[in-house]
């Protein structure tokens, strides 16, 4: 069986948000890109969740972009370093460039070679994300090592198994899904397919809500939709690779879906693609 040499990209872009629940979860954007799944969401939709089964279904690999900052986030606090001070920049930028950050299996952050896959999902980290997620510095470097894993650069032997793919037309199809804010705009401007992922504001923050009530017991609905309108705000307005949907994104409302017609609805865009993607790999080769 033939094997495509390059790998089908994926981008899902929008506000981030991820709940437990599969039945009330929604996710607010997604977007999927050449070769390259690129999912961005905006703060509270659902999206990661959306992202990794969507990965799981299609034997692709998951990137998880947001994680990235918020694995540097967790660093720069570790070492006593407060993002939120402008002049800590330099020392943010500092931290980005030297923190080895790897998706050693779905759903799973390393950093450094730590498991910190519970330890970037506080609203500790939330607090104080923003101005790392904005320092242009921070963006540059992450955005290489985001672009050199939906290559397949930085895999290593034994991730290399776990991206097994999937058949159509008697050819094996291995590809990548990356969830973020702008990696159908910026990082994967050429995805195979991009989707731009909106929802409910307040059904965002309430998925958000089931996802830390257990770990923080204080946290309130109402605080938490000020954080993702607030976050929101920022990553639109922000100089350096506004959150925007890309023009040749297509756009799912997920308020009233549950996940897995999320993910079936992915799926049918993947698919609708798969031929126009395999003719260009033949012309290549």
């Amino acid at each position: 069986m033939a094997s495509v040499s390059r790998l089908f990209r994926i981008a899902i872009d929008g506000p981030a948000a991820s709940g437990k629940s599969e039945d009330k979860q929604r996710t607010y954007l997604l977007k999927t890109c050449c070769t390259c799944l690129d999912i961005k969401e905006k703060p509270t939709t659902a999206l990661g969740t959306t992202a990794k089964r969507l990965a799981k279904r299609l034997g692709f690999g998951y990137l998880d972009s947001g994680a990235m900052y918020r694995a540097v986030t967790l660093k720069c606090l570790e070492k006593g370093i407060d993002p939120n001070d402008p002049k800590t920049q330099d020392q943010v930028s500092a931290v980005a460039m030297t923190a080895r950050i790897r998706f050693p299996a779905l759903g799973k952050v390393e950093l450094d070679g730590q498991d910190v896959s519970e330890a970037i999902r506080t609203s500790a980290i939330v607090r104080h994300i923003q101005p790392v997620a904005a320092n242009p510095a921070v963006r540059q470097t992450l955005a290489n090592q985001q672009r050199a894993m939906a290559r397949g650069d930085e895999k290593e032997e034994e991730e290399e198994d776990a991206w097994p793919g999937f058949v159509w037309q008697s050819k094996r199809v291995r590809g990548v899904v990356m969830d973020g804010r702008d990696i159908g705009t910026v990082i994967l401007p050429d995805a195979e397919l991009k989707v731009f992922v909106v929802a409910d504001p307040f059904v965002r923050a309430q998925r958000r809500f089931a996802e830390l009530q257990a770990k923080e017991p204080t946290i309130t609905v109402e605080a938490i939709a000020r954080d993702l309108v607030a976050r929101d705000e920022a990553d639109r307005t922000r100089l350096t690779s506004p959150l925007k949907k890309a023009e040749d994104a297509e756009e799912l409302d997920t308020s009233h879906c549950t996940i897995d017609e999320q993910v079936e609805s992915i799926e049918k865009m993947v698919h609708h693609r798969l031929d126009r993607f395999l003719k260009s790999q033949q012309q290549h080769q």
